[in-house]
C-alpha cells in the first residue's frame, strides 16, 4: 500500500465514523487560532467535525446558520447567476473596469458529480481554463465561477472551493467572494468582512501558487479583493475592494505552520477513535470519559476566545475548571503566572511553597504580592 494511502486509513481509523469535514477555508481560519492545542490539531488532522461531534452532551456547542440566513445567501448567489451572470458583469464592468465584451463566463459548479472525484475533476478544469488564461487565448475564460484550487495540508492533498477566481481585467487576475451579509451606509460587520477577506486572500495564495507552478508570473494575481455583498437591507448587489497583501502573508505562515497528518496520527496509540465520542446511542457518560482518555493523551489548553471557534471549547474549559488552571482568571493570568500550571500552586508559591527552577521567578513576585496583601488587610 502507498504511503499516503497507509497514512489515509490511520486517519480514518482514528476518525472512526464521527462526523467529518474537509479544510475549508473556514475550517483552516477557526483552526489558526488552535495551532497550539493538540487535541485541535488531532481533531483538523483526522477531519473531525468538533462542532458536531459531541451532539446531545452538555458539551455541545450552540453552533449553526440560520436557516433564514441561509435561504437569503442562496437567493442573493442565484441573483448573481440571473441572465447569463448579467448582474454580476455590471458590477465588474462598472467598479472593476470589465469591458463589456469581456463575458465569457464559466460555471464549474454544474456538470460534475457532488463527491470528492467531482472536485477532483473541478481542480483539473480550473487548472485548464487557467491555463487559456495565461496564454492569452482570445476564447479564454473571464470569469471561473466555483473554481477549484488544491494544496497540500499536513501532506495530504485538499481541494478548496473559491465563488469567483481568474477573473480576468486585463492583463490581471482577481479573486473574490459572495456574501449575503449587508452592506449599509459603506460599512459591514467587522468579523464578518474579516472572515471574508481571509477567504480572498487564501484563494490569491493558491492562485499564484498554481500561476506558478504553469510557468507563469504569480504577480499576475492581484492582492486586490473583490468583495461582492448585498447593499443595505436588499438584494441589489455591491462590490468593495481591499487590498489583502498581508494577510496572505498570514495564510502563507499558517499553512506553513500545519503539521504533517501522519505526524499527529503517531502521537495516540493504536486504538485511539473519535467513533464512541461521537455516538449519540451511547450514554453521555461513556462519550466523554472516551473523549477524556484521548485528551489525556493529545492534551488540551483551553483559552477563551476557544468558546467562537471550537467545537470542543465547553469540554476543554471544564477541564481547565478541574485543573484549576490560570486561565480561568482570563488570558492575563496566563502572561503574569508563566510555568505554574494551577491556581493552586500559585496559591502555594505565595505561601513560601519552594520553587521549581522555571517557577522562582514568579514564586518572587506572588510572594510580594502575599506580603503587600497581607499588609493591607492589617491596616484596615
Amino acid at each position: 500500500m502507498a504511503s499516503s494511502d497507509k497514512v489515509a486509513e490511520r486517519l480514518a481509523e482514528i476518525r472512526g465514523g464521527a462526523p467529518g469535514r474537509s479544510p475549508d477555508v473556514r475550517v483552516l481560519a477557526a483552526y489558526a487560532g488552535h495551532t497550539g492545542r493538540q487535541l485541535a490539531t488531532l481533531g483538523f488532522a483526522v477531519g473531525v467535525d468538533f462542532d458536531q461531534m459531541l451532539k446531545g452532551t452538555k458539551y455541545a456547542p450552540q453552533t449553526g446558520q440560520s436557516p433564514f440566513a441561509f435561504q437569503r445567501g442562496n437567493s442573493f448567489e442565484a441573483m448573481l447567476r440571473k441572465d447569463g451572470y448579467a448582474p454580476t458583469l455590471s458590477l465588474l464592468q462598472s467598479e472593476m473596469r470589465f469591458s463589456p465584451e469581456e463575458g465569457r463566463v464559466v460555471n464549474l459548479r454544474v456538470g460534475f458529480p457532488r463527491n470528492p472525484s467531482g472536485m477532483d475533476q473541478r481542480a483539473t478544469a480550473t487548472r485548464e481554463l487557467l491555463g487559456a488564461i495565461l496564454k492569452g487565448k482570445r476564447d479564454a475564460a473571464n470569469l471561473i465561477d466555483g473554481a477549484v484550487l488544491q494544496t497540500m495540508i499536513g501532506g495530504l492533498r485538499a481541494n478548496f472551493e473559491a465563488d469567483a477566481i481568474a477573473a480576468r481585467i486585463g492583463a490581471s487576475l482577481h479573486a473574490g467572494e459572495v456574501k449575503s451579509f449587508p452592506v449599509v451606509d459603506g460599512r459591514a460587520d467587522a468579523d464578518k468582512l474579516a472572515g471574508a477577506l481571509d477567504q480572498v486572500a487564501f484563494y490569491l495564495v493558491l492562485l499564484r501558487g498554481l500561476i506558478e507552478e504553469m510557468g507563469g508570473d504569480p504577480l499576475r494575481a492581484s492582492s486586490e479583493a473583490m468583495l461582492i455583498t448585498p447593499m443595505n437591507v436588499g438584494l441589489k448587489p455591491t462590490l468593495s475592494k481591499q487590498d489583502v497583501g498581508r494577510r496572505m502573508d498570514r495564510a502563507n505562515r499558517l499553512l506553513s505552520r500545519i503539521p504533517r497528518a501522519a505526524d499527529v496520527a503517531a502521537t495516540v496509540t493504536s486504538g485511539t477513535s473519535f467513533k464512541d465520542v461521537a455516538d449519540t446511542k451511547l450514554p453521555e457518560a461513556q462519550r466523554v470519559e472516551t473523549l477524556q482518555s484521548i485528551a489525556e493523551q493529545a492534551s488540551t489548553e483551553y483559552r477563551p476566545d476557544c468558546l467562537g471557534s471550537c467545537g470542543n471549547a465547553l469540554f476543554c474549559r471544564s477541564r481547565a475548571f478541574d485543573s484549576k488552571a490560570p486561565v480561568l482568571l482570563g488570558n492575563q493570568a496566563v502572561r503574569l503566572l508563566p510555568s505554574v500550571d494551577s491556581l493552586s500552586r500559585a496559591a502555594e508559591l505565595a505561601d513560601g511553597a519552594r520553587p521549581t527552577p522555571a517557577e522562582r521567578p514568579v514564586a518572587k513576585q506572588l510572594a510580594r504580592a502575599a506580603k503587600l496583601y497581607q499588609l493591607t488587610r492589617g491596616s484596615a
